[in-house]
């Protein structure tokens, strides 16, 4: 027996929620009883770049038919998902009519969420949104996309006391209009802006409800980045890329829990001086900012740790009982740099991290004269940090390039004069030259023991006194295995579009 069928009209309406428009239309040859709810399902998603129609007014029609149908039978329309593309003018001037006649007819159906997205083939062609959209009182969820939103839209607005999320992309709004808008959300919880180029200034201070942040723009090359003044108390969530983010020194930041700070701006010297009791995960990527700082973090219950960059930074964190990770990812050592401050910097900061388990990785590497740091740093000892995995990574095989093959000696040297890897990971293809031989590289320097030069050979015997085991070990690209033993001559046993994972696992002395 079909019991899923005998469940309640409002039941089948939740199940056919979770399912697009085109799924739902396919549920009325399950049975009898599936063959009209379909019809009547209160959320609806129309996108012209799915529609098999013939033409642009096919789609229109089919929306209008749609619409009033429910209007007609007086029918709940919660969710309402419309994307229309624009070719010409004319498609234009119809588009403003019919939003102006189904926005009014949405309205009076109870709409809690609508996601209007326009994508117009005219760069410079946006539609100006209806006024009629914030007049909106029962609207909990508005996402606008490539609309203007000027005085005209705002001039019914009204208090939109249910609105708990806005989502702005690619809209031409500016920071009155913004202002007015955000002003006339007073309960906001989630608020996304992203591309909007024509902001200058967002002000959150009074919106003591909202929840997350998140902020994109498109790269002003002028240098002048939007500043994004914040509630930090309430905050739960700030992601904030290419944007200025201001707060306080010693800002309330109590209820924090994810902080993703994307080449931004912001006072590094104010973060430092805040606490971040719930803090569990945090990402700094691309931020010169951070170059003349010491960043101290307070964050007790920190689970996560990302940075990304082109330079060593100086960061360091509370004592803390938990067990959390850390993964810093260096992009680039400039040819210009000299390698030894370099990796002292580098040492520093994994000492700073070793309450954590560490994932390094060090990409596109030069290097020129590394005896300097070597003879200041290597030594035999159990002090050393130890770093869970470790990846190397070299964009070209041509001798002329700067991170070519032969550097590579010199860089385990730095790396193992500084910290001890517990895996050097790597991945292959067999069509993949440039893995294949840095996989060939690696092998012969921790198996086989060779260097290529007796500069490399004389400062490897210092830290291989240390290194008392090296397996190499594979586990499938896609599979949930456990990593086994192989040797090098096993892997031409793959086919040429087969990926894998490999690794050479390091002994040192006195790790357990």
């Amino acid at each position: 027996m079909d019991r899923i069928s005998e469940l309640p009209k409002d039941i089948l309406h939740r199940i056919l929620y979770f399912l697009s428009q085109k799924d739902a239309v396919r549920t009325s040859v399950l049975s009898k009883s599936w063959r009209n709810i379909w019809c009547t399902r209160p959320n609806l998603d129309f996108s012209d770049a799915t529609f098999k129609g013939n033409n642009k007014q096919d789609f229109l029609s089919l929306v209008t038919r749609n619409l009033q149908r429910y209007c007609d039978q007086r029918m709940c329309v919660e969710e309402f998902h419309l994307r229309i593309s624009l070719r010409d003018h004319l498609d234009h001037e119809s588009s403003v009519m019919l939003l102006e006649r189904w926005i009014p007819l949405l309205i009076n159906m109870g709409l809690k969420k609508f996601c209007l997205s326009l994508h117009s083939e005219l760069y410079s062609t946006r539609l100006r949104l209806p006024s009629v959209v914030f007049v909106a009182e029962s609207l909990q969820d508005l996402h606008l996309e490539n609309f203007v939103l000027d005085r005209k839209t705002i001039e019914r607005i009204v208090l939109l006391k249910n609105l708990r999320s806005l989502c702005l992309r690619e809209d031409w709004i500016e920071d009155e209009i913004f202002q007015k808008i955000i002003d006339s959300c007073p309960l906001i919880e989630t608020l996304d802006v992203e591309g909007c180029l024509r902001l200058r200034t967002i002000t959150l201070n009074n919106l003591h409800h909202l929840k997350c942040i998140s902020f994109s723009e498109m790269y002003d090359f002028t240098g002048e980045l939007c500043r994004i003044k914040i509630h930090p108390p309430s905050l739960e969530t700030i992601k904030i890329s290419f944007g200025n983010l201001m707060f306080h020194k010693g800002a309330d930041f109590r209820n924090l829990n994810e902080l993703y700070i994307f080449d931004a701006k912001l006072s590094w010297d104010h973060l430092s001086s805040c606490k971040f009791p719930c803090l569990k995960h945090l990402c700094i990527d691309s931020c010169d900012g951070l170059k003349e700082t010491q960043l101290f973090i307070d964050a007790p219950n920190i689970l996560d740790f990302k940075y990304e960059g082109d330079f060593v930074p100086s960061i360091s964190f509370a004592t803390t009982l938990n067990k959390w990770d850390s993964e810093i990812n260096l992009t680039h050592l400039h040819p210009n740099d000299a390698p030894s401050p370099w990796f002292l910097k580098l040492n520093e900061l994994l000492k700073s991290l070793i309450q954590s388990e560490i994932a390094l990785s060090i990409n596109r590497f030069h290097m020129n004269d590394i005896h300097e740091v070597i003879r200041e740093n290597i030594s035999s000892g159990d002090n050393k940090p130890e770093v869970e995995t470790l990846s190397l990574r070299c964009d070209s095989l041509m001798k002329s390039s700067p991170c070519h093959l032969s550097h590579m000696p010199s860089l385990l040297n730095n790396v193992f004069s500084i910290c001890r890897p517990r895996n050097i990971n790597d991945y292959f293809r067999i069509s993949d030259n440039e893995g294949m031989e840095r996989i060939e590289c690696l092998w012969k320097i921790l198996v086989e023991g060779e260097s290529g030069r007796d500069e490399d050979d004389q400062f490897r015997q210092l830290w291989s006194q240390d290194l008392e085991e090296v397996s190499f070990e594979i586990k499938e690209w896609y599979l949930k295995e456990e990593w086994r033993p192989i040797t090098l001559s096993d892997l031409s046993n793959y086919q040429e579009k087969e990926y894998g994972r490999v690794r050479f696992a390091l002994k040192w002395r006195g790790l357990q």
